[in-house]
Order: structure tokens, then C-alpha cells, then sequence
């Protein structure tokens, strides 16, 4: 077969990448990036080729054009013949709470489908006593219809390292009210038990208050029992003269 010069810029980039690639050369890019690296191989703007060279590739070209047409065609048959479906959403994973977000307005955003945990008392001292039949209320239904699901299990550690510390001699640390009120509303958020709660809770108190409880004679089986009396005898943060 007879060869014959052709001008490198000429050719087709399907050509031009076949060329390369025979040479071991990159092949990837825009045109003129291909025309400059096969001159420079060359060392020439034109190259000596075979008309079945110019030809085999542009057959090759026209092949997968042909076979990608084909293959959209047949995509389109389908959908329009409901044989292709949109895929379906995977399920969500539980969040653990290891990278729950801290603050009240995106713990509420991240767990806005689960259902309240039915603390609607405006002030302390009622969170959880009133709600402790409804509780158990909904724990029993919750028991009987709901499927089982792959929920994070909350551990005694996990709402220690959650909940805020109360000490009465820390200017920074919340009043005693405060405290009672940040544990509700996270226990609401979390869903968390009322003996969960209650022991976590305790083990927040420091100063004063980690030996208010430890002297206490009586132990709290229940939440209004120690937010009570928590906020009885700490109705303020202690002075300077108090301490």
C-alpha cells in the first residue's frame, strides 16, 4: 500500500491519539495538544501514512459512535416502555453520638422525624414526674408495634460526656436551674431513659454539689426528686463570702 504525507494538523483526533499511542506517547487532550506532541516526535508537521491507516481509523470512530447511538436508543426504549426505574434511596444510618451536633436548634433539625419525648412542662420541677406514666406509655407501645430498627443504644458514658457540669463555685458553669433545664431538653432530643438521666446527672455535680449528694442519707429513685432538690439547696451560685 502506498504512503503518502499528510499534514499532522490535518488529521482527526482519532487519528492523531492512534499515532500517539504507537509512539508510547500521551494521548489525551484537545487537538492542539495532540499536533504539537506528535510534531515534536515526528520532528516534522507532516507524517508519512497509509490511506488504510486514515481509513481503519476513521472506521474505528464511526463504530463507536454507531454503538453508543445504539446503546442510548435502547435506554430510551425502556424508560419509555417502563422497563427502567428510578433507583430507590437508601436507607440513613443511625448518627452516633459521638458526632451529633451539641447545640438545641440542630439536635432538633438531625432528629426532627423521631417522636417527642413528651416533656411539656415550662419549668423544672415537673420534666419528668408528670411525664412518668406517658412514659411508660410509650415505651409499652413502642414495645408492641414498632418494628425493630438499628438505632445507636446510648450508653451511661455517652450522656455523661453530653450533659453540662454544675458547680456552684465555677462562674462559668450554668445555675442550678439552668442545669435542670439543658438535661431536659437533651433528654427530650436523645430520648433518653429517666434512670439514664438520673445517674448521668449526678455524676456532673463537682464542688459543693459533688458533696451535697455524696452526704446525702436518702438516694433519688426518681428525676423530680433530685431536680427539687437539687435547686432547694442551690437556689444561686455561691458568693465569695459563701465560700
Amino acid at each position: 500500500m502506498p504512503r503518502q504525507k499528510f499534514a499532522i494538523v490535518d488529521l482527526t483526533c482519532p487519528v492523531l491519539r492512534k499515532l500517539l499511542r504507537d509512539r508510547e506517547l500521551r494521548s489525551a487532550g484537545r487537538k492542539p495538544d495532540l499536533v504539537k506532541r506528535l510534531i515534536d516526535s515526528e520532528g516534522s508537521d507532516e507524517i508519512e501514512l497509509s490511506d488504510n491507516e486514515i481509513e481503519d481509523n476513521d472506521d474505528d470512530l464511526r463504530q463507536t459512535v454507531s454503538a453508543l447511538v445504539e446503546n442510548v436508543a435502547s435506554i430510551m426504549a425502556a424508560i419509555k416502555n417502563g422497563q427502567v426505574g428510578v433507583p430507590p434511596v437508601p436507607p440513613v444510618p443511625p448518627v452516633p453520638s459521638a458526632v451529633l451536633p451539641q447545640d438545641d436548634d440542630a439536635i432538633a433539625e438531625a432528629h426532627h422525624q423521631r417522636t417527642p419525648f413528651n416533656i411539656t412542662a415550662t419549668t423544672h420541677s415537673t420534666a419528668f414526674g408528670d411525664i412518668e406514666p406517658t412514659l411508660r406509655r410509650r415505651n409499652e407501645t413502642m414495645t408492641s408495634t414498632r418494628q425493630p430498627t438499628a438505632e445507636y443504644v446510648f450508653q451511661p458514658r455517652d450522656v455523661i460526656g453530653i450533659l453540662p457540669t454544675f458547680d456552684p463555685l465555677d462562674d462559668v458553669s450554668p445555675s442550678a436551674e439552668q442545669f435542670i433545664d439543658r438535661i431536659e431538653k437533651l433528654a427530650q432530643v436523645y430520648h433518653w431513659e429517666e434512670y439514664l438521666v438520673l445517674f448521668a446527672a449526678q455524676a456532673k455535680l463537682k464542688g459543693p454539689a459533688k458533696r451535697w449528694i455524696d452526704g446525702l442519707q436518702t438516694t433519688f429513685a426518681t428525676w423530680e426528686e433530685f431536680s427539687k432538690a437539687l435547686i432547694a439547696d442551690f437556689p444561686s451560685r455561691f458568693t465569695t463570702a459563701a465560700r
